[in-house]
């Protein structure tokens, strides 16, 4: 048995005899509301815990808020609008001997909303069938945990490491944030290569989409034409949109994605109607039709695709949709940005990365690495536009994320802390 082969059976051994510690981890972070409310949230309990968890583990750690971070408001990815109040940021470091390339895990603590259909407490939770479930446990407080126990479990075996190892938990990521990413570029959070944990059941994401959430605004007249008046109800205009954004959906699934990440498969870029809104909520019935109605829609594309061009191109296909033009009375919709815009990014092919993940995927599961571009959108946009840190995405598998019952694989977090684990070592040098 060679050094690698030793060095592979060791962490393996490890990671078998410390499932309780990662399981009981996982759950104290669950066990938190850090539910994102747009504006405001309660991240700061949870983020306490995790700090006195990475200093008792030896990592320098530290809490700030992002709104103490020079230069954090004037940084080109930031968006205004949030709270940052009782919303501190962890950053903890295991520095290396010197010599080698550095590596950041970056996770975000805030979940999804409560999604309805619970049939137990989102933060209570509990393992089934090598299941663990509770609100963030996919998305994504197990793969920030395969992080820790990662370095925990090199730490444990004696390993020195030449380069540094970051981790950071970084606030407001869901429903567009990515502001608390933003503070951890500005501060000056910086590595050779980033890591996020979001779940991608192990396979490797080197691209991600985008997307924007827009209301969607028709506007007609109301009434009852008893002297011949000319009514148009917006809420039909608004159905025709809605067919069309189906039909929309349909024909750009049968059409590639860009290469390299998207082009070998043909696949469905989402359009959700998130919510309708027409007439009056308030009146105990109305008989006649709204003035105004409103369709939101989130909608997602590739990397190089950009807020204006992908409303024009919804523009654009809505006339042809229906065989005239604006100019000729189509009722054209007006488009109001609820959240940033998430653009897609990606990393270049020969990012050095790349090749050394995807042979830590295949030893630690004997499967060749599945590497592609991710089926969703995140924070990697900030590191791979907006900073000398470039991303990629690797999780756990698991189920249900932003729904009722969502749970993480323990086997999968297993297999996740072990090739982060080795990435770490083949990374970041041994030290001598």
């Amino acid at each position: 048995m060679n050094g690698n082969e030793r060095l592979q059976a060791s962490i393996r051994q490890w990671i078998a005899s410390n499932r309780d510690r990662m399981t009981d981890l996982i759950s104290e972070l669950v066990r938190h509301d850090t539910v994102n409310r747009v504006v405001d949230g309660t991240e700061r309990e949870c983020q306490l815990t995790l700090h006195a968890r990475l200093r008792e583990l030896g990592l320098e750690s530290e809490l700030y808020s992002p709104e103490e971070i020079p230069g954090f408001r004037q940084h080109p990815a930031y968006y205004p609008g949030k709270d940052y109040s009782g919303r501190p940021n962890v950053s903890a470091v295991w520095k290396g001997k010197g010599g080698g390339r550095s590596l950041l895990f970056s996770s975000h603590i805030d979940t999804a909303a409560v999604a309805p259909g619970w049939e137990t407490d989102p933060h209570a939770p509990y393992v089934d069938g090598g299941k663990l479930y509770g609100l963030g446990a996919y998305d994504m407080k197990g793969g920030l945990v395969a992080s820790i126990m990662a370095v925990r479990c090199l730490r444990e075996l004696g390993i020195a490491l030449q380069g540094d190892v970051r981790i950071e938990s970084v606030v407001d990521e869901e429903f567009g944030g990515a502001n608390g990413t933003v503070a951890g570029r500005a501060r000056g959070d910086h590595a050779d290569a980033v890591i996020i944990p979001e779940p991608t059941n192990l396979a490797l994401y080197a691209a991600t989409r985008g997307g924007a959430l827009w209301r969607v605004t028709f506007r007609g007249t109301t009434g009852l034409s008893f002297n011949g008046e000319e009514v148009r109800n917006p809420a039909n205009d608004a159905a025709r949109f809605i067919v069309f954004l189906e039909q929309y959906e349909r024909n750009r699934a049968q059409r590639p994605g860009p290469a390299p990440w998207y082009a070998d498969s043909k696949e469905t870029l989402p359009i959700i109607v998130t919510r309708l809104e027409a007439g009056d909520m308030r009146a105990p019935l109305c008989d006649v039709g709204p003035v105004e109605c409103h369709v939101d829609i989130w909608v997602e594309c590739y990397p190089g695709v950009d807020e204006d061009g992908l409303r024009e191109e919804l523009l654009a296909g809505y006339q042809r949709f229906c065989g005239r033009s604006y100019e000729q009375g189509l009722q054209k919709p007006a488009f109001a940005r609820m959240i940033r815009f998430l653009p897609g990014s990606e990393v270049d092919p020969g990012f050095p990365l790349l090749p050394l993940l995807a042979d830590e995927i295949k030893a630690a599961t004997g499967r060749p690495a599945e590497v592609t571009g991710s089926p969703f959108a995140c924070d990697a946009f900030v590191f791979n536009a907006y900073s000398p840190s470039k991303a990629l995405i690797l999780g756990p598998s698991g189920g249900n994320a932003h729904a009722p019952g969502e749970f993480v694989e323990l086997d999968s977090l297993d297999t996740l802390t072990e090739i982060y684990a080795r990435t770490i070592v083949h990374w970041c040098g041994l030290s001598s």
